[in-house]
């Protein structure tokens, strides 16, 4: 059924116009395929129940890869081959995705029917949104990207000249994607990030034409060290799972010492994160991985308290005396100069923040489209992430280095 819809799109593709095109093909894949291969806690009276005894044996021999952080996946290893489950729980929704891993030329085992089969290793790769790059990119596997959305926020340098000599694609937004161009390249897998418009008939489409579609929610984790450690689901993808092991090891060993050097501190200074927004000023939940880096890096954040991953949404009025106040500001939206921060509201000058000249923002590596690497690269190296903080809020940590641009990675002084 998988492959059933492909060669009819391919004749549509060829017939009709590129709008028609889409539209013919989303009428086959409706009444064709049905549902996406989530598995939601709602009923799916289509799908037929796979025996337990099959899957449930198979599941209790596999061996499940140790995981110390991430909380939103599960890689398990059987005989000959792995299952990759991602689970998603997003606006009160739960839904479990759930992946065979299975080598190129090996059969497909029993009791695995509700899985979606990709095969490894994955030699051709799309991406909906750059902040997979860097997790593939410090794997070595960058040359294996051939599609990205928005290519011209890319800032890994060696796939800018690949975007720059044609050899990667542009493969539209993940509210929107070109599935002409998707079919064309053929990539083996294409990732996209866990949204409500995973469920959407677009990535219905795409799946049911026989490309897979494996849904990763990193961003949902509420330590920096699981969404790093999600490297290890892009590894089991890639075939580059000793890489990932030792790589992620050494970012372990890397944040924990960095964190330790703030455990003592006599002084957390306050902090204010964010710029508002019309009438609202939204702050990290603090089950967020924000507030986690916030902590470790020894910074005194007014609503770690507050039991939510995302943010919340505040308003101005709540906000303003804890910023009025507040020794540092950080990662105010996307200015580059104080001028520049100022202009947006007149205010800000009595922030003590600004008066003492300690605003900081992530946005050190730009590229000319406005690119952003904190995004990137650095969901893959909290430790570095950290390390700018700790040096920004307790510069005695490290007085060789002084406070300056040069000694950070992702923050750059704003005056």
């Amino acid at each position: 059924m998988k492959r059933l819809a492909y060669p009819l799109m391919v004749l549509i593709r060829h017939r009709f116009s590129k709008a028609a095109c889409f539209a013919a093909m989303l009428f086959i894949v409706v009444f064709l395929a049905g549902g996406l291969y989530a598995c939601s806690d709602e009923p799916d009276n289509s799908r037929t129940e796979t025996p337990p005894r099959s899957k449930d044996v198979l599941a209790d021999k596999a061996a499940e890869a140790v995981l110390s952080y991430a909380k939103g996946f599960t890689l398990r290893d059987h005989d000959g081959f792995k299952t990759l489950i991602v689970t998603v729980d997003l606006d009160g929704r739960k839904d479990t995705f759930r992946y065979l891993l299975l080598p190129k030329k090996a059969p497909l085992p029993e009791g695995f029917e509700d899985h979606l089969t990709i095969r490894t290793p994955v030699e051709r790769i799309a991406l909906f949104s750059t902040t997979h790059i860097g997790y593939i990119d410090l794997l070595g596997c960058s040359d294996r990207i051939i599609g990205v959305a928005r290519p011209e926020y890319v800032n890994t340098a060696s796939l800018q000249e690949r975007i720059r000599k044609g050899d990667i694609s542009e493969i539209g937004m993940p509210f929107s994607p070109n599935a002409e161009v998707i079919l064309e390249l053929n990539p083996e897998v294409i990732v996209a990030t866990a949204l409500p418009t995973s469920r959407k008939t677009d990535y219905q489409a795409i799946v049911k034409s026989g490309i897979p579609v494996v849904v990763v929610a990193e961003w949902l984790e509420q330590s920096p060290l699981g969404r790093a450690e999600w490297m290890k689901m892009y590894a089991a993808l890639l075939d580059r799972e000793d890489v990932a092991r030792e790589k992620f090891a050494d970012i372990e060993r890397s944040y924990r010492a960095l964190a330790v050097l703030t455990d003592t501190v006599t002084h957390r200074p306050s902090i204010i994160p964010g710029l508002p927004f019309k009438d609202a000023w939204f702050v990290p939940g603090g089950n967020s991985y924000v507030a986690a880096l916030l902590k470790d890096a020894g910074a005194d954040y007014r609503w770690s308290d507050r039991a939510k991953t995302g943010s919340i949404k505040m308003d101005i009025e709540a906000v303003y005396p804890v910023a009025l106040n507040a020794e540092f500001w950080l990662n105010p939206g996307t200015v580059i100069s104080l001028h520049e921060l100022l202009a947006k509201d007149a205010r800000f000058k009595d922030f003590a923040s600004v008066k003492s000249g300690k605003v900081y923002n992530k946005n050190k590596q730009l590229n000319l489209a406005g690119g952003n690497a904190y995004w990137e690269s650095g969901v893959v190296q909290p430790d570095k992430i950290l390390e700018d903080l700790i040096r920004i809020l307790h510069p005695d940590i490290f007085p060789d280095d002084g406070r300056n641009d040069d000694s950070l990675t992702f923050y750059r002084h704003i005056q």
